[in-house]
Protein backbone atom coordinates (compact mmCIF):
# COMPACT_ATOMS: atom_id res chain seq x y z
CA UNK A 1 0.00 0.00 0.00
CA UNK A 2 1.11 3.89 -0.92
CA UNK A 3 3.00 5.36 2.36
CA UNK A 4 1.26 8.63 1.37
CA UNK A 5 -1.51 7.45 1.38
CA UNK A 6 -1.57 5.30 4.60
CA UNK A 7 0.26 8.90 6.11
CA UNK A 8 -2.87 10.48 4.98
CA UNK A 9 -5.47 8.28 6.23
CA UNK A 10 -3.81 8.49 9.97
CA UNK A 11 -4.49 12.37 9.66
CA UNK A 12 -7.97 12.27 8.23
CA UNK A 13 -8.48 9.73 11.26
CA UNK A 14 -6.89 11.84 13.74
CA UNK A 15 -9.02 14.55 12.85
CA UNK A 16 -11.94 13.20 12.95
CA UNK A 17 -11.07 11.95 16.39
CA UNK A 18 -10.29 15.23 17.57
CA UNK A 19 -14.11 16.47 16.16
CA UNK A 20 -15.79 13.82 17.94
CA UNK A 21 -14.17 14.74 21.64
CA UNK A 22 -14.64 18.41 20.90
CA UNK A 23 -18.77 17.73 19.92
CA UNK A 24 -18.32 15.48 22.97
CA UNK A 25 -17.30 17.43 25.47
CA UNK A 26 -19.45 20.37 24.39
CA UNK A 27 -22.29 18.16 24.91
CA UNK A 28 -21.40 17.25 28.28
CA UNK A 29 -20.30 20.66 29.63
CA UNK A 30 -23.84 22.08 27.87
CA UNK A 31 -25.78 18.91 29.92
CA UNK A 32 -23.91 20.16 33.38
CA UNK A 33 -25.06 23.64 32.84
CA UNK A 34 -28.28 24.75 35.09
CA UNK A 35 -30.37 26.46 32.78
CA UNK A 36 -30.42 30.07 33.03
CA UNK A 37 -33.49 31.89 32.89
CA UNK A 38 -33.34 34.77 35.85
CA UNK A 39 -34.21 37.72 33.70
CA UNK A 40 -37.27 35.83 33.56
CA UNK A 41 -39.51 35.71 37.09
CA UNK A 42 -42.59 35.03 38.11
CA UNK A 43 -44.10 36.89 41.27
CA UNK A 44 -45.56 34.74 43.79
CA UNK A 45 -48.94 35.81 46.08
CA UNK A 46 -47.12 37.53 49.39
CA UNK A 47 -48.15 35.19 52.18
CA UNK A 48 -49.80 36.19 55.18
CA UNK A 49 -50.15 35.24 58.35
CA UNK A 50 -52.94 36.67 59.51
CA UNK A 51 -55.83 35.74 57.34
CA UNK A 52 -56.49 39.38 58.08
CA UNK A 53 -53.89 40.75 56.20
CA UNK A 54 -54.81 38.98 53.24
CA UNK A 55 -55.98 41.99 51.18
CA UNK A 56 -53.32 44.04 51.91
CA UNK A 57 -51.03 41.31 51.00
CA UNK A 58 -52.98 40.94 47.18
CA UNK A 59 -52.58 44.53 47.08
CA UNK A 60 -48.49 44.70 47.84
CA UNK A 61 -48.00 41.77 45.35
CA UNK A 62 -49.78 43.74 42.49
CA UNK A 63 -48.04 46.83 43.46
CA UNK A 64 -44.61 44.96 43.54
CA UNK A 65 -45.00 43.33 40.57
CA UNK A 66 -45.98 46.65 38.51
CA UNK A 67 -43.11 48.05 39.64
CA UNK A 68 -40.65 45.59 39.08
CA UNK A 69 -42.22 45.44 35.22
CA UNK A 70 -41.67 49.47 35.80
CA UNK A 71 -37.88 48.66 36.24
CA UNK A 72 -37.25 46.76 32.95
CA UNK A 73 -34.87 44.48 34.87
CA UNK A 74 -36.70 41.56 33.74
CA UNK A 75 -39.47 40.24 31.92
CA UNK A 76 -42.17 39.48 34.32
CA UNK A 77 -44.27 36.64 33.40
CA UNK A 78 -48.10 38.34 34.54
CA UNK A 79 -50.10 36.33 36.63
CA UNK A 80 -53.67 36.16 35.55
CA UNK A 81 -51.81 35.08 31.75
CA UNK A 82 -50.68 31.68 33.22
CA UNK A 83 -53.50 29.78 34.72
CA UNK A 84 -51.52 26.60 34.86
CA UNK A 85 -49.50 28.44 37.21
CA UNK A 86 -52.75 30.02 38.78
CA UNK A 87 -54.40 27.12 39.36
CA UNK A 88 -51.58 25.35 41.31
CA UNK A 89 -50.73 28.60 43.02
CA UNK A 90 -54.07 29.31 44.39
CA UNK A 91 -53.42 25.54 46.64
CA UNK A 92 -50.00 27.31 47.77
CA UNK A 93 -51.29 30.52 48.64
CA UNK A 94 -48.99 30.67 52.21
CA UNK A 95 -45.86 28.89 50.20
CA UNK A 96 -42.93 31.33 50.82
CA UNK A 97 -40.33 29.23 48.81
CA UNK A 98 -39.09 26.83 46.41
CA UNK A 99 -38.25 24.07 48.45
CA UNK A 100 -42.50 23.56 48.95
CA UNK A 101 -43.50 24.05 45.93
CA UNK A 102 -45.31 21.09 44.49
CA UNK A 103 -43.73 19.81 41.34
CA UNK A 104 -46.63 20.75 39.29
CA UNK A 105 -45.96 23.94 40.17
CA UNK A 106 -42.29 23.60 39.61
CA UNK A 107 -43.15 21.99 36.13
CA UNK A 108 -45.64 24.42 34.98
CA UNK A 109 -43.09 27.50 36.09
CA UNK A 110 -40.66 25.24 33.96
CA UNK A 111 -42.70 25.27 30.41
CA UNK A 112 -43.41 28.99 30.88
CA UNK A 113 -39.35 29.48 30.96
CA UNK A 114 -39.59 31.04 34.66
CA UNK A 115 -35.71 31.00 36.09
CA UNK A 116 -37.03 33.01 39.23
CA UNK A 117 -39.78 32.89 41.24
CA UNK A 118 -40.36 36.01 43.52
CA UNK A 119 -41.99 35.36 47.23
CA UNK A 120 -43.05 37.86 49.49
CA UNK A 121 -43.92 37.75 53.17
CA UNK A 122 -46.13 40.68 54.87
CA UNK A 123 -45.78 40.25 58.76
CA UNK A 124 -47.97 42.90 61.02
CA UNK A 125 -45.52 44.37 63.89
CA UNK A 126 -48.66 45.66 65.87
CA UNK A 127 -45.83 46.88 68.63
CA UNK A 128 -43.83 49.12 66.43
CA UNK A 129 -46.98 50.06 64.54
CA UNK A 130 -45.66 48.63 60.84
CA UNK A 131 -45.46 45.68 58.55
CA UNK A 132 -42.74 44.45 57.36
CA UNK A 133 -42.51 43.65 53.84
CA UNK A 134 -39.68 41.03 52.43
CA UNK A 135 -39.42 39.26 49.30
CA UNK A 136 -36.91 37.13 48.57
CA UNK A 137 -35.58 35.90 44.68
CA UNK A 138 -35.15 32.57 44.42
CA UNK A 139 -33.97 30.06 41.12
CA UNK A 140 -36.10 26.81 40.50
CA UNK A 141 -32.78 25.15 41.67
CA UNK A 142 -33.70 26.69 45.30
CA UNK A 143 -30.97 29.30 45.01
CA UNK A 144 -31.35 32.45 46.58
CA UNK A 145 -30.44 35.11 44.79
CA UNK A 146 -31.56 38.40 46.32
CA UNK A 147 -33.65 39.53 49.34
CA UNK A 148 -34.83 42.76 51.12
CA UNK A 149 -37.52 43.94 53.58
CA UNK A 150 -39.04 47.54 54.13
CA UNK A 151 -41.12 48.97 56.44
CA UNK A 152 -44.52 50.48 55.97
CA UNK A 153 -46.32 52.39 58.50
CA UNK A 154 -49.58 51.29 59.46
CA UNK A 155 -52.01 54.36 59.04
CA UNK A 156 -49.75 54.75 55.35
CA UNK A 157 -50.35 51.42 53.94
CA UNK A 158 -54.13 51.96 52.62
CA UNK A 159 -52.50 54.85 50.42
CA UNK A 160 -52.33 53.68 47.08
CA UNK A 161 -49.53 55.66 45.83
CA UNK A 162 -47.48 55.67 49.39
CA UNK A 163 -47.87 51.60 48.64
CA UNK A 164 -46.94 52.05 45.40
CA UNK A 165 -44.00 54.61 45.95
CA UNK A 166 -42.66 51.83 49.27
CA UNK A 167 -42.66 48.78 46.78
CA UNK A 168 -40.82 50.92 43.93
CA UNK A 169 -38.00 51.61 47.24
CA UNK A 170 -37.97 47.99 48.03
CA UNK A 171 -37.62 46.93 44.27
CA UNK A 172 -34.77 49.05 44.42
CA UNK A 173 -33.31 47.94 47.48
CA UNK A 174 -33.01 44.89 46.65
CA UNK A 175 -31.53 46.00 43.24
CA UNK A 176 -28.78 48.59 44.56
CA UNK A 177 -25.79 46.89 42.87
CA UNK A 178 -27.52 47.20 39.05
CA UNK A 179 -28.90 50.02 39.78
CA UNK A 180 -25.67 51.87 40.48
CA UNK A 181 -24.30 50.15 37.58
CA UNK A 182 -27.50 51.68 35.60
CA UNK A 183 -26.84 54.61 36.95
CA UNK A 184 -23.25 55.03 35.98
CA UNK A 185 -23.92 53.59 32.72
CA UNK A 186 -26.75 57.20 32.58
CA UNK A 187 -24.14 59.16 33.72
CA UNK A 188 -21.27 58.49 31.60
CA UNK A 189 -23.93 58.65 28.47
CA UNK A 190 -25.42 62.26 29.37
CA UNK A 191 -22.09 63.70 30.19
CA UNK A 192 -20.86 62.31 27.06
CA UNK A 193 -23.58 63.97 24.83
CA UNK A 194 -23.30 67.43 26.78
CA UNK A 195 -19.55 67.45 26.82
CA UNK A 196 -19.26 66.77 23.06
CA UNK A 197 -21.74 69.63 22.03
CA UNK A 198 -20.66 71.98 24.62
CA UNK A 199 -16.99 71.17 22.84
CA UNK A 200 -19.18 72.01 19.52
CA UNK A 201 -20.66 74.90 20.15
CA UNK A 202 -17.57 76.62 22.05
CA UNK A 203 -16.11 75.34 18.18
CA UNK A 204 -18.45 77.22 16.66
CA UNK A 205 -18.42 80.61 18.20
CA UNK A 206 -14.48 80.46 18.32
CA UNK A 207 -14.17 79.80 14.50
CA UNK A 208 -16.78 82.68 13.74
CA UNK A 209 -14.95 85.15 16.43
CA UNK A 210 -11.52 84.12 15.00
CA UNK A 211 -12.15 83.47 11.44
CA UNK A 212 -14.87 84.59 9.79
CA UNK A 213 -13.04 87.68 8.97
CA UNK A 214 -10.94 86.53 6.83
CA UNK A 215 -13.96 84.41 4.77
CA UNK A 216 -14.21 87.28 2.61
CA UNK A 217 -11.59 86.83 1.02
CA UNK A 218 -10.32 83.72 1.51
CA UNK A 219 -12.45 80.38 0.33
CA UNK A 220 -10.81 78.22 2.60
CA UNK A 221 -11.97 80.28 5.42
CA UNK A 222 -15.49 79.99 3.94
CA UNK A 223 -14.91 76.08 4.22
CA UNK A 224 -13.74 76.05 7.43
CA UNK A 225 -16.39 77.66 9.23
CA UNK A 226 -18.71 75.28 6.79
CA UNK A 227 -16.77 71.88 8.18
CA UNK A 228 -17.19 73.80 11.94
CA UNK A 229 -20.63 74.35 11.28
CA UNK A 230 -21.29 70.60 9.92
CA UNK A 231 -19.57 69.20 13.01
CA UNK A 232 -21.89 71.12 15.18
CA UNK A 233 -24.80 69.88 13.50
CA UNK A 234 -23.87 66.18 13.93
CA UNK A 235 -23.95 66.10 17.67
CA UNK A 236 -27.40 68.69 18.19
CA UNK A 237 -29.16 66.02 15.57
CA UNK A 238 -27.94 62.97 17.79
CA UNK A 239 -29.21 64.78 20.69
CA UNK A 240 -32.42 65.89 19.23
CA UNK A 241 -33.03 62.72 17.87
CA UNK A 242 -32.61 61.36 20.96
CA UNK A 243 -33.82 63.97 23.68
CA UNK A 244 -36.98 62.25 24.33
CA UNK A 245 -35.34 59.20 25.08
CA UNK A 246 -32.83 60.60 27.26
CA UNK A 247 -34.58 61.99 29.03
CA UNK A 248 -37.28 58.86 29.87
CA UNK A 249 -33.92 56.76 30.19
CA UNK A 250 -32.86 58.87 32.84
CA UNK A 251 -35.68 59.46 34.93
CA UNK A 252 -36.27 55.41 35.39
CA UNK A 253 -33.08 55.48 37.55
CA UNK A 254 -32.23 58.97 39.31
CA UNK A 255 -34.73 61.06 41.97
CA UNK A 256 -36.09 64.27 41.70
CA UNK A 257 -34.68 67.19 41.15
CA UNK A 258 -32.50 65.69 38.67
CA UNK A 259 -34.72 64.57 35.79
CA UNK A 260 -36.08 68.30 35.94
CA UNK A 261 -32.74 69.65 35.77
CA UNK A 262 -31.93 67.59 32.76
CA UNK A 263 -34.85 68.60 31.06
CA UNK A 264 -33.93 72.27 31.32
CA UNK A 265 -30.56 71.76 29.79
CA UNK A 266 -31.65 70.16 27.26
CA UNK A 267 -34.23 72.93 26.41
CA UNK A 268 -31.88 75.53 27.30
CA UNK A 269 -29.54 74.12 24.33
CA UNK A 270 -32.14 73.83 22.21
CA UNK A 271 -33.51 77.57 22.85
CA UNK A 272 -31.28 79.59 24.17
CA UNK A 273 -28.11 78.71 22.07
CA UNK A 274 -29.28 76.66 19.32
CA UNK A 275 -32.05 78.93 17.86
CA UNK A 276 -30.84 82.14 19.44
CA UNK A 277 -27.07 81.98 17.74
CA UNK A 278 -26.26 79.15 16.04
CA UNK A 279 -28.77 79.60 13.46
CA UNK A 280 -27.78 83.34 12.82
CA UNK A 281 -24.25 82.06 12.81
CA UNK A 282 -25.65 79.88 9.88
CA UNK A 283 -27.04 82.76 7.87
CA UNK A 284 -24.29 84.74 8.87
CA UNK A 285 -21.78 82.65 6.76
CA UNK A 286 -24.64 82.05 3.93
CA UNK A 287 -23.89 86.26 4.00
CA UNK A 288 -20.38 85.75 3.56
CA UNK A 289 -21.04 83.45 0.65
CA UNK A 290 -23.22 86.05 -1.01
CA UNK A 291 -20.93 88.87 -0.47
CA UNK A 292 -18.15 86.89 -2.50
CA UNK A 293 -20.74 86.18 -4.76
CA UNK A 294 -21.64 89.52 -5.14
CA UNK A 295 -21.31 92.61 -8.23
CA UNK A 296 -22.47 95.41 -6.09
CA UNK A 297 -20.28 98.37 -6.26
CA UNK A 298 -16.94 98.68 -4.26
CA UNK A 299 -18.52 101.00 -1.91
CA UNK A 300 -21.52 98.66 -0.97
CA UNK A 301 -19.92 95.66 -0.88
CA UNK A 302 -17.53 97.23 2.11
CA UNK A 303 -20.89 98.59 4.00
CA UNK A 304 -21.86 94.37 3.52
CA UNK A 305 -18.36 93.48 5.11
CA UNK A 306 -19.04 96.42 7.83
CA UNK A 307 -22.60 94.84 8.59
CA UNK A 308 -21.69 91.08 8.82
CA UNK A 309 -18.73 91.44 11.28
CA UNK A 310 -20.66 93.61 13.29
CA UNK A 311 -23.35 90.99 13.55
CA UNK A 312 -20.52 88.63 13.40
CA UNK A 313 -19.07 90.28 16.75
CA UNK A 314 -23.01 90.64 18.50
CA UNK A 315 -23.29 86.99 17.99
CA UNK A 316 -19.81 85.50 19.46
CA UNK A 317 -20.36 87.37 22.20
CA UNK A 318 -23.34 86.83 23.39
CA UNK A 319 -23.13 83.13 22.40
CA UNK A 320 -20.23 83.32 24.71
CA UNK A 321 -21.47 84.53 27.21
CA UNK A 322 -24.68 81.70 27.52
CA UNK A 323 -22.25 78.83 26.76
CA UNK A 324 -20.85 80.24 30.52
CA UNK A 325 -23.73 80.49 31.77
CA UNK A 326 -24.90 76.99 30.35
CA UNK A 327 -21.26 75.21 31.66
CA UNK A 328 -22.23 76.76 35.00
CA UNK A 329 -25.75 74.54 35.02
CA UNK A 330 -24.18 71.63 33.22
CA UNK A 331 -20.97 71.41 35.43
CA UNK A 332 -23.01 71.42 38.68
CA UNK A 333 -25.40 68.84 37.22
CA UNK A 334 -22.54 66.20 36.64
CA UNK A 335 -21.22 66.76 39.85
CA UNK A 336 -24.24 65.86 41.35
CA UNK A 337 -24.49 62.66 39.48
CA UNK A 338 -21.15 61.75 40.15
CA UNK A 339 -21.79 61.95 44.37
CA UNK A 340 -24.75 60.52 44.40
CA UNK A 341 -23.16 57.87 41.98
CA UNK A 342 -20.07 57.03 44.22
CA UNK A 343 -22.39 57.85 47.70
Amino acid sequence: MNPQYNNFMKIVTSIILICVFCLTSKTAIAMNQPDNNDSIVYVWDFSVKDTSLKDIGSMLTDDFETELINSGLYTVLERRHYNRVLSHRNLENRIANIQNLSTASKDSLKANKAGVVIFGEVKDDINSGVYEVTVTFQRLDEIILRKGSILIGRGLIADNQTRKNFMKDLVDHVHEKERGALKKKQYELISEVLKTYMVRARDVQTRFEDSARFAFDDQNYLEELGITIYAYNDIFDTLTANRAKYHLDFIRHWEEPRGRELEAILGGILDNIHITYILRLRQVRLAIAEYGKSNASKKEKKEMRKDILKKIQEITDDLGRQIDIMHGKINPFLSHLQVEISG
